[in-house]
């Protein structure tokens, strides 16, 4: 029996505008609680943003925040992997001598906001304004005072594995990690998403073959391999697909809600 429903939210749950059907998962959540099952929604996005997106239900939704550096459920903190401010720094300046993408078009992602460097492009704020809060620009990252969790940055798609490599060959206490389609997200190595659902599973006494998770991209590959059933969406990446025990339809097209509201009917 299903006791924990995960999901990615881009490309997976949320349609490609960001938005979703607040009235039917307002009605869902509500069966969840009927029937003792856990919403989480588990997301490349930071806290405050996915605080924002779901503020209506906060009460009743578990949170993996930035690819499961960050986990938080009923109001309370289980898990934190922070990157620190030398860790950061060495990074961005990595990442600003890139010959894969252009110069300081990445964020740091923290726990009260994110920040770009003063010299990012507005095309790049444009883009990531999309998917993070309370951005502030910076001039030098060492004057950022806030807790770091990860980086994201934007490679174009024809060098986006490329770049990824490049950047695992640099660094051995992070990894790059596909998130989207021209984005990968730096975290701590041996941070992902299943960390994230290992600790709410010890917290609800859950077990992984009692968990469901929903995903497209890479960055769900542990969680997907973690869950007791695995379900890709049909725009998902071809690994994951290879990974899933089911692919239904696109995230365009509400599948996720569509198979949780059958799964509770």
């Amino acid at each position: 029996m299903i006791k924990l429903v995960a999901t990615d939210l881009d490309g997976t749950f949320l349609a490609p505008d960001g938005s979703f059907d607040r009235q039917r998962l307002a009605n869902l959540l509500d069966k969840f609680q009927e029937q003792e099952i856990v919403f989480v929604a588990a997301s490349g996005r930071s806290l405050i943003t996915l605080e924002k997106l779901f503020a209506a239900y906060t009460d009743r939704i578990a949170f993996i925040a930035d690819n499961g550096s960050l986990v938080k459920a009923s109001g309370e903190l289980l898990f934190e992997a922070s990157i620190s401010p030398q860790q950061y720094q060495e990074i961005a300046a990595l990442l600003s001598q890139s010959p894969y993408m252009s110069s300081y078009d990445f964020l740091l992602s923290g726990r009260q906001g994110a920040y770009l460097h003063t010299e990012a492009s507005s095309d790049y704020y444009s883009f990531i304004s999309r998917y993070y809060d309370n951005i502030q620009y910076v001039s030098d990252f060492s004057a950022v005072s806030d807790t770091i969790l990860k980086l994201t940055a934007n490679f174009s798609e024809k060098t986006l594995k490329e770049g990824e490599a490049w950047f695992n060959k640099q660094v051995d206490y992070a990894r790059a990690v596909t998130t989207g389609f021209s984005s990968v997200d730096i975290i701590l190595k041996n941070i992902n998403k299943r960390v994230g659902l290992e600790h709410l599973c010890r917290k609800y006494g859950i077990a992984s073959s009692q968990v469901l998770a929903f995903g497209d991209n890479l960055n769900d590959f542990e969680m997907l391999s973690f869950a007791g059933t695995a379900v890709a969406t049909g725009n998902a990446r071809s690994e994951i697909k290879d990974l899933a025990d089911a692919v239904i339809g696109s995230c365009a097209d509400g599948a996720v809600l569509d198979y949780m509201e059958r799964m509770v009917r």
